[in-house]
């Protein structure tokens, strides 16, 4: 116990600084990696498809980002903290279905009170999973792949039928563009990830999440409620997926319970790929951001090659396999 204490409070003096330091580490290795990775790849679609390399096909690609980037962004820091929430995809569906019905009961509330039920939704459920791992001391992997389970379920009791929406006012939410080339969903991805950004650097919270994933014994030697530090990351994970649910239902008009199917693998690959840890303590959102271009830019390139679904299902694993593997070479360099 004596030896914990020790290095706990050696450990302590570098969690200041060690976002910072993790991100100068970063930029100088994965990050370039990334970008030349992403120059080929594009290089790469546009000789093998004329509709590749066009202002409409980007707009639409980083359109369809801004829906994953915003789920990520409450992967990221649960991941940071040594955790994991699968069921992030279900969570982004039952809020989705509750919106779309809310629009068509007799007399549906204001729109603001649709949408703040909708942002509260997806915290409620996060602090679910929050507690069943905290408290009950489930294992997050099995806990949130049960509750995973549970919420789809949920989204196709609650969604009899598909729920139409018709409120012009809440369709432009997803759909506006600014400057008529920026898809307003995109800008929120980059506006939430700036602002966790600096929560995750310049807050204690952000560093406490740090110190968690980092080293849990050492964290919890200096006195930080590493408890409550995890449970907070869940309900920030549902605080996401809430605001992305708003944003999908406000883009296609409908809520559908199949809503966010998928994007746990989609989403753990782009970690993975960005340099994300998937044991907590190491990650920074510049190479989350490119990550997630390269994925939607490469599944976008498959669709236009008319790639079979199943195959399109084999690349992602494999590249969720291969991202897996360089995060365990780094750890084993480390």
């Amino acid at each position: 116990m004596d030896g914990n204490i020790a290095a706990g409070f050696k450990w302590t003096d570098k969690i200041k600084n060690l976002p910072s330091r993790l991100t100068t580490i970063q930029v100088k290795s994965s990050t370039v990696a990334l970008v030349i990775l992403y120059i080929v790849m594009v290089i790469f679609f546009s000789m093998v498809s004329p509709y590749y390399f066009t202002v409409s096909n980007f707009l639409s690609i980083f359109s369809n980002l801004g829906i994953t980037g915003i789920v990520a962004i409450g992967m990221m820091v649960v991941m940071l903290a040594g955790g994991f929430d699968l069921s992030v995809g279900s969570m982004v569906g039952l809020v989705g279905v509750f919106i779309a019905r809310m629009f068509n009961i007799a007399h549906p509330p204001p729109l603001p009170v649709i949408i703040l039920i909708g942002m509260l939704i997806g915290p409620a459920l996060g602090a679910i999973n929050g507690i069943i791992i905290t408290r009950v001391g489930i294992n997050p992997l099995i806990a949130t792949l049960g509750t995973m389970a549970i919420f789809r379920g949920f989204c196709y009791i609650y969604a009899m039928q598909v729920a139409r929406i018709y409120d012009p006012i809440y369709l432009a939410l997803g759909r506006s563009y600014l400057f008529k080339y920026i898809p307003i969903s995109f800008l929120y991805m980059v506006l939430l990830m700036l602002l966790m950004d600096f929560i995750l650097r310049y807050t204690r919270f952000g560093r406490n999440v740090f110190a968690v994933g980092g080293n849990v014994y050492a964290a919890r030697a200096v006195g930080i409620n590493t408890d409550r530090v995890k449970f907070y990351t869940y309900v920030i994970s549902g605080i996401m997926c809430s605001f992305a649910a708003v944003i999908l239902t406000a883009q296609l008009g409908m809520g559908r319970p199949e809503f966010g199917t998928g994007y746990e693998l989609e989403i753990i690959t782009a970690l993975a790929l960005g340099g994300v840890s998937l044991s907590g303590g190491k990650g920074d959102f510049i190479g989350v951001f490119l990550a997630i271009l390269i994925l939607g830019s490469i599944g976008n390139g498959m669709v236009l090659m008319n790639v079979p679904i199943y195959l399109r299902m084999v690349i992602k694993g494999a590249i969720l396999i291969l991202a897996v593997t360089i995060d365990s070479l780094r750890g084993k360099k480390r």
